[in-house]
């Protein structure tokens, strides 16, 4: 995880080792509401009264296996013959998982969410509200993760955090996307380098992906600029990728334009992860010094005040925090917040030996994957 800014461990136990996700049986997330009730992995298929049908909103539970969140809801919409944006969530949640959340779905019978039958999908637990559901409207995650093949207890680690108070609280692989590069893209959009944006999200590889797909990507890196050629190479599962190379086959230097054949909500996706990779640099030099961990530090943007170290850090990677102010594309543009040092864990456990199943509660924008890492230190 050097990649992503990622370069130190709060635990000083030997790691277990051992997998995880092998299947997503394995990795069981259920949405915590912020009245500490725990979203069911087995929703009710009952309808709620009609006496409270006015209200403007149905809040439902989604239950889903090996589903991209964003594909299921589009999923789901078209079956009702509806669009996407009627739905909202409080978060996102694992593919390769058994998820369990809250949405809500603005004037849509529940009568018309319980007849959507979708392979490994359950809808369910419907409610009457005059309330949408906001980004950010739940307390946190309870997961219930295996780990198979472990070479010892988790025990020492997790009295370890514990004592520590919580886990350290970086920004997870998820924030960087499926190649890791979603800063990279990010800091290439406020260096003002759109073309060199262009040229990581369309060429930049990784083994993480498939075969076919690395390829398409190494081809286009040799011989950048020969848009036709790419747009027979990719694959037509890259939507993204020919939508831009599309439009440079036709411009082949408006790399702006090309840029804004993305939506304007996955901008932020790249500079969010910049500032991500930014504070696990911060968090992960606490750490290696020994400092305290107690309180928070920047999420750097245009509006925050850093401290010593978060500007010589900025110094250090060539940018002010104007340039956290996108002219190009505004809705890029991060403000900056704080984040804690440490996220509060709640509720730990663990049973098993070579086949441990460990269960834990964390808040909202915490990631169980850095638990697993403490833990598995492999």
């Amino acid at each position: 995880m050097n990649d992503i800014g990622i370069r130190a461990y709060a635990t000083k136990s030997k790691g277990i080792g051992g997998t995880i996700k092998e299947v997503p049986e394995d990795f069981v997330v259920q949405e915590i509401q912020n009245d500490m009730s725990v979203s069911s992995l087995e929703p009710s298929k009952n309808l709620p009264p009609a006496a409270a049908e006015s209200k403007e909103y149905t809040h439902f539970t989604l239950v889903k296996k090996d589903w991209n969140q964003e594909q299921i809801l589009k999923r789901v919409a078209r079956r009702i013959g509806i669009s996407r944006k009627r739905f909202s969530v409080s978060g996102t949640k694992d593919k390769r998982a058994i998820s369990s959340q809250k949405v809500s779905a603005w004037n849509i019978s529940p009568q018309n969410l319980l007849n959507v039958r979708i392979k490994d999908c359950e809808l369910g637990d419907f409610s009457y509200s005059t309330e949408r559901i906001e980004l950010g409207d739940h307390w946190g995650n309870h997961f219930t993760v295996k780990i198979l093949g472990a070479s010892g207890s988790p025990e020492q680690t997790l009295s370890e955090l514990e004592e520590l108070g919580g886990i350290p609280n970086f920004f997870g692989e998820q924030r960087f996307g499926l190649r890791l590069n979603n800063h990279i893209v990010g800091k290439h959009i406020l260096e003002g380098n759109i073309e060199s944006a262009v040229r990581e999200f369309l060429a930049g590889t990784s083994k993480r992906e498939s075969k076919e797909g690395r390829e398409s990507r190494e081809s286009l890196a040799k011989n950048w600029g020969d848009f036709g050629k790419a747009l027979k190479d990719f694959p037509v599962y890259m939507r993204f990728e020919r939508a831009l190379l599309d439009h440079l086959n036709v411009h082949s230097n408006d790399y702006v334009g090309a840029f804004k054949k993305l939506s304007k909500q996955t901008y932020k996706f790249f500079t969010h992860a910049y500032q991500s990779y930014l504070f696990n640099i911060i968090l992960s030099d606490r750490i290696n010094k020994g400092s305290s961990l107690e309180g928070s530090a920047s999420i750097l943007g245009y509006k925050s005040e850093p401290d010593e170290v978060e500007s010589a850090l900025l110094e250090k990677e060539g940018l002010s925090l104007k340039d956290f102010k996108v002219s190009q594309f505004p809705e890029a543009s991060v403000r900056g917040d704080r984040r804690n040092f440490l996220a509060e864990i709640k509720n730990l456990s663990f049973q098993g030996k070579n086949n441990i199943t460990l269960s834990f509660d964390l808040t909202k924008g915490a990631y169980a994957t850095i638990l697993l890492r403490e833990v598995q230190k492999a």
